[in-house]
Parts: structure tokens; sequence; C-alpha cells
């Protein structure tokens, strides 16, 4: 592997598309049509045993995120989710009809937004729209992303109980500066305790995301959040770098440019974060993740066989992707697509 040295990262301190997806973004064109996408998923009809995923994009937000530069829709009206159930239906319908029910799914992942913006009731219908439609098969994972804002333990014990085993939660950092300056608080009490509960639901693997380079963060600072990710200890890590496209992502407007991290403390969090996370036990996986020797990302990198797709590294080998929803990214052999962006189109 390369060394990740200074002049490296100062070389690559650039503007650009997610470096997290390939093919990135800018590559995507409208030439590629519906008739092409539904060609795609008939070819796969013609592979037997191959494995599939699935992606289900949920929008939507009951507050903006100023570094947020997601797929979003920010509402108070949670009749919203309930309404966008029924396009979900539509849009797993649409595939059911070409490539039969009970197609096996050994991976899923809820994204969003904010998928627990959904009420209990909601992500249950979700649920049984989606066993109803394909067979989500006994040991795969099945992931979905946390607000810490938005549940408690009681709800995370009803997401055991729909069958999730993998829990994603976004931290992006303990201080509370830096929280302000991104008009996203949460305690750092919260995350440890809804950490703790998850530990205690038997969920398989608890995944933090966080990022570097936010408006008020200092090596200082995000040294101290370092320390509090080593007492939290989750069993993966995100470590993400903030990009300030403000032309591209209205939010970020509202962030003062003069808060932003220079280029040199940037890559000085980076390095830090690197040492301190490798003193602490975690290995390494690759770009921006981390894991514990135990867990099956680290495993799987160990044995030489892991993976990596648009739902990020995995223990899987490459399989078919599915995109659900607005927005939503999918792989149907070698074709990529993705869904329209705006609930309107």
């Amino acid at each position: 592997m390369t060394p990740i040295t200074e002049d490296l990262l100062r070389r690559f301190d650039i503007p650009g598309p997610r470096y997290t997806s390939y093919p990135t973004a800018d590559r995507f064109s409208p030439a590629f049509g519906e008739q092409r996408y539904r060609d795609a998923l008939e070819a796969r009809t013609l592979r037997e045993g191959s494995p599939l995923s699935l992606y289900v994009h949920l929008p939507f937000c009951a507050q903006l995120c100023y570094y947020c530069a997601c797929n979003k829709i920010i509402t108070g009206h949670r009749e919203r989710g309930t309404d966008y159930l029924r396009w979900l239906a539509r849009d797993i319908a649409l595939h059911t009809a070409i490539l039969g029910r009970n197609e096996p799914v050994t991976q899923l992942h809820l994204g969003g937004g904010t998928p627990t913006f959904l009420d209990d009731a909601d992500l249950e219908t979700l649920m049984q729209m989606l066993r109803d439609s394909f067979r989500l098969v006994a040991g795969g994972e099945f992931s979905i992303e946390v607000d810490p804002r938005t549940v408690d333990a009681v709800r995370l014990a009803h997401l055991a109980k729909l069958g999730f085993n993998r829990l994603s939660f976004g931290v992006q950092d303990f201080d509370a500066q830096v929280q302000q300056a991104v008009h996203r608080v949460q305690s750092q009490e919260m995350v440890f305790e809804l950490v703790e509960a998850a530990r205690g639901l038997g969920f398989e693997s608890i995944n933090t995301d966080f990022i570097y380079g936010l408006p008020m963060q200092t090596p200082q600072s995000f040294a101290r959040t370092l320390e509090k990710i080593a007492v939290l200890r989750p069993d993966r890590i995100a470590l993400y770098a903030y990009a300030h496209l403000p032309e591209r992502f209205k939010p970020q407007r509202r962030i003062d440019v003069q808060a932003l991290p220079s280029a040199g403390d940037k890559i000085n969090m980076l390095r830090a974060a690197h040492q301190a996370l490798e003193q602490q036990g975690y290995v390494y996986i690759g770009m921006d993740h981390f894991a514990l020797p135990n867990d099956a990302l680290a495993v799987a990198k160990a044995q030489n066989r892991l993976h990596r797709n648009f739902q990020g590294y995995s223990t899987q080998p490459d399989c078919d992707l599915i995109g659900l929803g607005v927005s939503s990214i999918g792989k149907i052999g070698d074709t990529y697509s993705q869904n329209v962006k705006t609930l309107e189109s």
C-alpha cells in the first residue's frame, strides 16, 4: 500500500467528485435510460446464483445539517414519510415485474437523509414490503443509518425486531462548538448510551461516522474527540473529509468560511486520527474506514477477501445492487444507474 505522506495529502487536497464511489457522479449520463436498465434486469434473470444487494434511500430530515451534501428533503411533516412508501412500493413493483419475487438478498442498507425519520410503523411497513418482494436470507447484512437524535433504546429494540443487525450512527464530532457551527447538536452522553444499548440488544456491528475539516475544528479539539472515540470503541469507524463546495450545496453557504480549518490542520487531523486509531487497535481497512480486529471487515482484509461496492467495503463478492428510492444508485451486471433525483421527476 502506498504510504500516506504529507506530500501526498497536500497534492490531493482539492475539490472534486466524491472519492468514496466509483464511477463518480459526474460520469453518469442521461443517455442510459429506462429501456437499457430494463435490459440489464432481464439479463440478470439469466445469471443463476448471482447475489443481490438492496439500497433504499429515505431522503427526509427534520433538521438541516450545514455540512451535508446528500440528497435530502427537510420537513417536519412525518406524514411525508408515509406518502413516500407508496412511491417505494411502485419502485419495488417495477423491479419484481422483471425479476420476479423471492430474489435472495444478502445485503440491505437503508440510508438517507435520515432513515429513522420514519416512525416505527412506517419502518415496519417498509420492511414488510421488502420481505413480500425479496427473500432476506439468514445471515445477511441488514443495516440502517441512525441519527442519534431520533432514537432511544426502545426504538433500537424495534429496529432489532425488524431484522436489522447492523447500525451506523452519525456522530460527526463530539465538540460542542463544532456541533453548533454545523447545526447538529447531540450530546456525548446520548451517543454513548445509544451505543451501549445497541450492544446490549445484540447488534452484530456498530459503526460511527465522523468528519474532519468542519468549521471550528482544530487539531486540539479533534484530538479530544479521538480520545472519546477510544472510550466509545465502536466496531467500525468511518472518517470522512469535509469538502466545502457551497456553489453546489446550498446548506454549506451557512458555514463561516473563516471558521474552517486550514489545509495543513486538516492534514494534521487525518494523520493524528490514523495514528490514534491504530494505537487503539483498529485495523485500517482503506480510504476512510477502520475496524476492530475481530470485525468481519478486518477479518476479510486479513484473508484477502475484502470487496468494495457502492455501499462501501464488504465481505461479499461483487454482487448486483438495486437502488430503490429517489437518487439511489444501483449496479446491475456491468451497468451503473441512478434513480431520479427529485420526487417531482
